[in-house]
């Protein structure tokens, strides 16, 4: 297949398929429990794919994915997952003879609090050597999450000198990203993994900390105690997250990256972008797995403007 010469965003990461069910409350170790009756989902999942599938559902234009896939039908469905929000799967890598990535998911009601476990075999990790960069569009943005680090630098590094802007995603403290620093012009981070990296309590010193690293527009997550932000201005921004009736919260971080991607690629000022961000998060919430709750723009622009709840 021949690429096309621009795409509007293009992401590197995992693609697993997402296995969830909810239950009363999380069982005792070695305990066998019944499930919510009727609860269970399966879908797509990952944290790239779904901020794809958010830009692309919001209508930010084309979004492709690069990422690891097996050769069995889980693979497939992963790709039918994708079908769904039109996101282009056909850079995707196949690894022959080995399974597809599976995460599975114990979702608590009332709360929302979840366990999530993920099984993704060695051979699905990616290497540069595995990034044909002369193969793939030209990006006007570029989402990475941290995982495939030394294949992520490499395209970072390409991505750099096609003319892309760069996010990064690190939603957890899993393994050194900071290769991957002298190439961001965006990092959306979860605070988890800002207040660790720095050793510090405060998530302002930690916003100031990446800027002073030289990343030009910082934003930190902090769940239901709303986002702080600082842009290449060195202005703090401050948003409350929208109060809702969550069902599950997973992959609402994930819309989040996706909306503020599409806030990026509207040209919209830092305050604008973590409400809108915060508001397409917070209506995901209200359906169970990370995909299904993905709102519209109309969707969440409405929210917006009717919505005056917000988390203390």
């Amino acid at each position: 297949m021949t690429s096309p010469k621009r795409v509007d965003l293009l992401g590197l990461g995992i693609a697993p398929v997402d296995f969830f069910v909810t239950m009363a409350e999380h069982p005792a170790r070695g305990l066998k429990i019944n499930g919510i009756p009727e609860s269970h989902l399966i879908a797509g999942g990952g944290p790239i794919p779904t901020a794809l599938c958010t830009f692309s559902r919001l209508g930010g234009g084309k979004a492709a994915l690069i990422a690891p896939l097996g050769d069995d039908s889980w693979a497939d469905f992963a790709r039918q997952e994708l079908d769904r929000f039109g996101v282009d799967h056909s850079r995707c890598i196949v690894r022959k003879k080995c399974p597809t990535a599976l995460a599975f998911a114990w979702i608590e009601q009332p709360s929302s609090a979840r366990t999530i476990v993920l099984d993704a075999p060695p051979r699905l990790y990616l290497k540069p050597a595995d990034i044909n960069t002369a193969h793939l569009p030209h990006p006007r943005l570029l989402h990475l999450d941290g995982r495939h680090i030394e294949a992520a630098v490499k395209l970072a590094r390409w991505g750099r000198k096609v003319g892309a802007k760069i996010m990064l995603d690190v939603g957890s403290v899993r393994n050194r990203v900071d290769d991957l620093f002298p190439f961001l012009d965006y990092l959306v981070c979860a605070e988890e993994y800002a207040l660790h990296y720095f050793g510090a309590r405060s998530v302002l010193r930690a916003m100031f900390g990446f800027r002073a690293l030289g990343i030009p527009e910082v934003v930190i997550t902090c769940g239901t105690a709303g986002s702080y932000g600082v842009d290449a201005g060195g202005q703090p921004i401050f948003q409350k997250a929208y109060k809702v009736a969550a069902v599950d919260v997973t992959g609402a971080g994930d819309v989040f990256h996706g909306a503020y991607l599409f806030g990026i690629r509207k040209k919209w000022d830092l305050a604008y972008k973590l409400k809108f961000a915060s508001a397409a998060a917070a209506l995901k919430c209200r359906k169970r797995g990370a995909r299904d709750g993905i709102p519209t723009f109309d969707e969440t622009i409405t929210f917006m403007k009717g919505h005056r709840t917000f988390y203390a």
